[in-house]
C-alpha cells in the first residue's frame, strides 16, 4: 500500500488536505495534491502515478473530464471521480475516460479507502491479465507452429503468421477470407476431420495432406482440440499444425528407392533366366542357318526366329540397365562431344516439325560414363520429349557445371560434390505428381496400348544410377517437363578408358578351354561353337568340378569360360579360389545378370561376355582374351 503513488486533483483546498491526511494516516506514503488540471499535467510529466482522485467539476481552463483525457497520454492508471452532483451529459463524458468509479461528496472515510483499495487491486489484476494476453499474443504470433481457430463450417476466426506462411497467404485478411475447409483435398475429407474432432474431442499427432493456396500438397502433423458450447455442440476447432512436407517427401523418396531396388532385383532375375533361354534359341538358330543353303525354304523361318530372339535380347538389355546389372565400359568423355555427335541423328529422330535447341556450356566438366549407354539415355529422353510435344512445342538439350553443397536443399536427392548437369527439357503437356511418381518404374507408360514398352525412362534411371549419378524431374500439367541428370565430375584425365580397343584378330584357335556352366544346353552350345573354330573343350556343370579339372590338368587349360550365377559356388567365388591356386589363369565370365558384388569382380578383371551372345561374338571374344593375355605375358 505504501508504494502506491496517489494524485489528488481538487480545487477545494480544505477537502484536498483532508483526503491527503486521511490517506497518509492509513499508510499511503506518496500522496500529492494539486488544484488544477494544468498542475496535474505537470506533476504526471515529472512523476508517474498509481491512481488519480479527480474532482469532476474542476475549476479552471480544464474540468475534471478534460484533465483525465489529457493525463491518459502519460500513463495507464485508475481514475476515481469526486463529485457533489452530476448531470447526464457530464456522466456520459466521464464514461469515455473509463473511470474505475465515482465517490459522491460528502463521503465517509471508509468509502474512500475501500474504493481506492479496490481500484488499485483491480488495476493490478488488469495489468497482469494484459501481460498474460501479451505473452499469449507473442507466443501465438511468433510460434513456428501454424496455429488457428476455426468454426465447424471451416471459417477461420484467427490464425498466426506461421499458418499464413505455411499455406502461402499474402496476409491475415486473405487467410481469414479463404477459410480452413478450402485447404483440405475435398469436402469429404473436411467433413471426416470435423466428425473425428466432434466424436473424440481431441486429435493428437494427426498426419494429413492439405493444400496450399496455389494447390501444392502440404503434409502436416497436428494437434486439434474441439471447443463446445453450453448445449454440448462442437462450436470451434483449435489447431496447432507443423509443416512435415520435407520429412514426408524424404520418406516418399526412400520408399520409392526401395521399391525401385526391389523391382530392379526382380527385373534382373527375370532377365537372367530369359537371357539363358535366348542364348539357346539364338545360338542353335545360328547353327541351323549355317547348315541351310540360301534357297532352303526353312532359311526364312529360322531367320525369323533369330530376329525375334534379337528383339527379345534388346528387351532384356533394357531390364538389365534398369536393374543396374549391365557391365559398363567406362570412359572419360566430354558430354558436349557426345551430344554434338548425336545431334543430326536426334533431329532426324524427332522430325523437322519439332525445334531442337542445344545449349552446351564450354565449361562442362568431363564425366566418366559408358559412351554407348549415355547415348541411349539422351536418345530415350529426346524420344520421350518428342512424344510430349506432338501437339506443338520445342525440345532443348543443355549442359552446365554445378557444385552441390551440404547446405543446399538439392542435397536431399543429389550427394554433395561437383557435377556436369545434362538437361533435356520440352514445352509439351507436362505431368502431374501422380504420374511423376511412377515414370521410372519398368513397364509404366502413359502411351496408348501397343505404343510403348514402358522401359525407356526405367533404362535411363538404371544407367544413370549405375554411373553414380542422379536424376531430378521438374514437371507440371501444361508447363512441360525437364530432366536434369547430375553426372559426377571425372577424377581421371580425359581420354582415359578402362579397356583399350584391340586390333581385329583371327578367331580360330587350337587352345584348350574349360566351360563351367550349370545349364547343360548352354554348356553344350558353347562347346559346339568353340569346337567348330578348332578349340578343344572340357565341360563341367559346377565350380567345384572346374577346380578339380584344373587341379588334374594343371597347365593344360588355356582359358576358363565360367557362368557368374550358378548354384552353390558362383563364378566370382570360383575365380577368387582359382586365381590363388592357379596363378595366371585366363578367365572369361559370362552371365545374363550380374549383381553389385559381381560387377566389382568384373570391373577388376574386365573379361566378360553378356548373355545372350552370338556365335561369332563368343569366338571373337575368346580369341581376343587369349591374344591379349599372351601379349601381356610377352611384354
Amino acid at each position: 500500500m505504501d508504494r502506491a503513488r496517489i494524485l489528488i486533483v481538487e480545487d477545494e483546498h480544505i477537502l484536498a488536505l483532508d483526503i491527503l491526511e486521511t490517506l497518509e494516516r492509513h499508510g499511503f506514503r506518496e500522496v500529492h495534491a494539486v488544484s488544477s488540471g494544468e498542475e496535474a499535467l505537470r506533476h504526471t510529466e515529472q512523476s508517474p502515478v498509481s491512481l488519480v482522485l479527480m474532482d469532476i467539476f474542476l475549476q479552471g481552463s480544464m474540468d475534471g473530464v478534460q484533465t483525465v483525457q489529457a493525463l491518459r497520454r502519460h500513463g495507464d492508471f485508475p481514475v476515481i471521480y469526486l463529485t457533489a452532483s452530476t448531470d447526464d451529459a457530464t456522466v456520459q463524458r466521464a464514461k469515455l475516460t473509463a473511470p474505475f468509479g465515482y465517490i459522491h461528496k460528502p463521503f465517509k472515510e471508509r468509502e474512500l479507502l475501500v474504493t481506492i483499495e479496490m481500484a488499485l487491486y483491480k488495476h493490478d489484476i488488469d495489468e497482469k491479465l494484459r501481460e498474460r494476453e501479451e505473452q499469449y499474443r507473442r507466443f501465438f504470433e511468433e510460434d513456428l507452429t501454424g496455429n488457428f481457430i476455426s468454426t465447424t463450417a471451416g471459417r477461420l476466426t484467427a490464425c498466426n503468421p506461421a499458418f499464413i506462411r505455411l499455406f502461402g497467404f499474402a496476409g491475415l485478411d486473405e487467410a481469414l477470407g479463404a477459410g480452413l475447409a478450402d485447404r483440405f483435398p475435398g469436402p469429404r475429407s473436411w467433413e471426416a476431420f470435423v466428425g473425428a474432432v466432434r466424436e473424440r474431442g481431441k486429435l493428437e499427432y494427426l498426419e494429413a495432406e492439405l493444400r496450399s493456396l496455389d494447390g501444392r500438397p502440404i503434409y502436416i502433423v497436428g494437434n486439434f482440440i474441439g471447443r463446445y458450447d453450453e448445449a454440448g455442440e462442437l462450436a470451434q476447432i483449435h489447431g496447432y499444425i507443423f509443416d512435415d512436407t520435407r520429412r514426408k517427401k524424404l520418406e516418399q523418396q526412400f520408399l520409392q528407392s526401395q521399391k525401385m531396388e526391389a523391382v530392379g532385383r526382380l527385373a534382373g532375375g527375370i532377365a537372367h533366366d530369359f537371357n539363358n533361354l535366348l542364348t539357346v534359341i539364338g545360338g542353335y538358330s545360328e547353327m541351323l542357318v549355317s547348315h541351310l543353303h540360301a534357297g532352303d525354304p526353312l532359311a526364312s523361318d529360322v531367320a525369323a526366329i533369330l530376329h525375334a530372339s534379337e528383339q527379345a535380347s534388346m528387351l532384356t538389355r533394357q531390364l538389365l540397365a534398369f536393374s543396374r546389372s549391365s557391365v559398363l565400359r567406362m570412359e572419360v568423355v566430354n558430354i558436349n562431344t557426345v551430344i554434338a555427335g548425336m545431334e543430326s541423328m536426334l533431329r532426324r529422330l524427332i522430325g523437322p516439325s519439332i525445334p531442337l535447341t542445344t545449349v552446351l556450356s564450354p565449361r562442362s566438366w568431363p564425366v566418366e560414363v559408358d559412351p554407348g549407354q549415355i547415348e541411349q539415355v539422351i536418345m530415350n529422353l529426346v524420344v520421350n520429349a518428342r512424344d510430349a510435344v506432338q501437339g506443338g512445342g520445342a525440345i532443348t538439350i543443355s549442359t552446365r557445371s554445378d557444385t552441390v553443397g551440404e547446405d543446399l536443399p538439392l542435397h536431399t536427392m543429389v550427394k554433395p560434390g561437383a557435377y556436369t548437369v545434362l538437361s533435356v527439357g520440352d514445352t509439351g503437356s507436362g505431368m502431374d505428381e501422380e504420374t511423376k511418381s511412377h515414370i521410372f518404374e519398368p513397364f509404366f507408360t502413359t502411351k496408348p496400348k501397343g505404343e510403348g514398352t514402358g522401359l525407356g525412362l526405367s533404362t535411363v534411371y538404371g544407367i544413370i544410377t549405375q554411373c553414380g549419378g542422379s536424376i531430378l524431374v521438374t514437371s507440371a500439367p501444361g508447363e512441360g517437363t525437364r530432366f536434369d541428370i547430375y553426372l559426377p565430375r571425372a577424377t581421371r584425365p580425359a581420354g582415359a578408358a578402362e579397356d583399350a580397343k584391340e586390333e581385329t584378330r583371327r578367331d580360330a584357335g587350337t587352345e584348350t578351354i574349360l566351360i563351367v556352366e550349370d545349364e547343360a544346353v548352354i554348356r553344350s552350345l558353347i562347346a559346339r561353337i568353340l569346337q567348330r573354330s578348332g578349340y578343344t573343350t572340357i565341360e563341367t556343370n559346377d565350380a567345384a568340378g572346374a577346380l578339380a579339372v584344373l587341379a588334374e590338368r594343371r597347365g593344360d587349360v588355356d582359358l576358363v569360360i565360367v557362368d557368374m550365377v550358378m548354384p552353390g559356388m558362383g563364378g566370382s567365388e570360383f575365380y577368387s579360389r582359382a586365381r590363388d591356386r592357379f596363378p595366371g589363369l585366363k578367365t572369361m565370365f559370362i552371365s545374363g545378370y550380374v549383381d553389385a558384388r559381381t560387377l566389382d569382380v568384373i570391373a577388376a578383371d574386365g573379361e566378360f561376355l553378356q548373355k545372350p551372345f552370338k556365335a561369332d561374338q563368343l569366338v571373337a571374344r575368346t580369341r581376343e582374351i587369349l591374344d591379349r593375355t599372351a601379349k601381356k605375358h610377352s611384354t
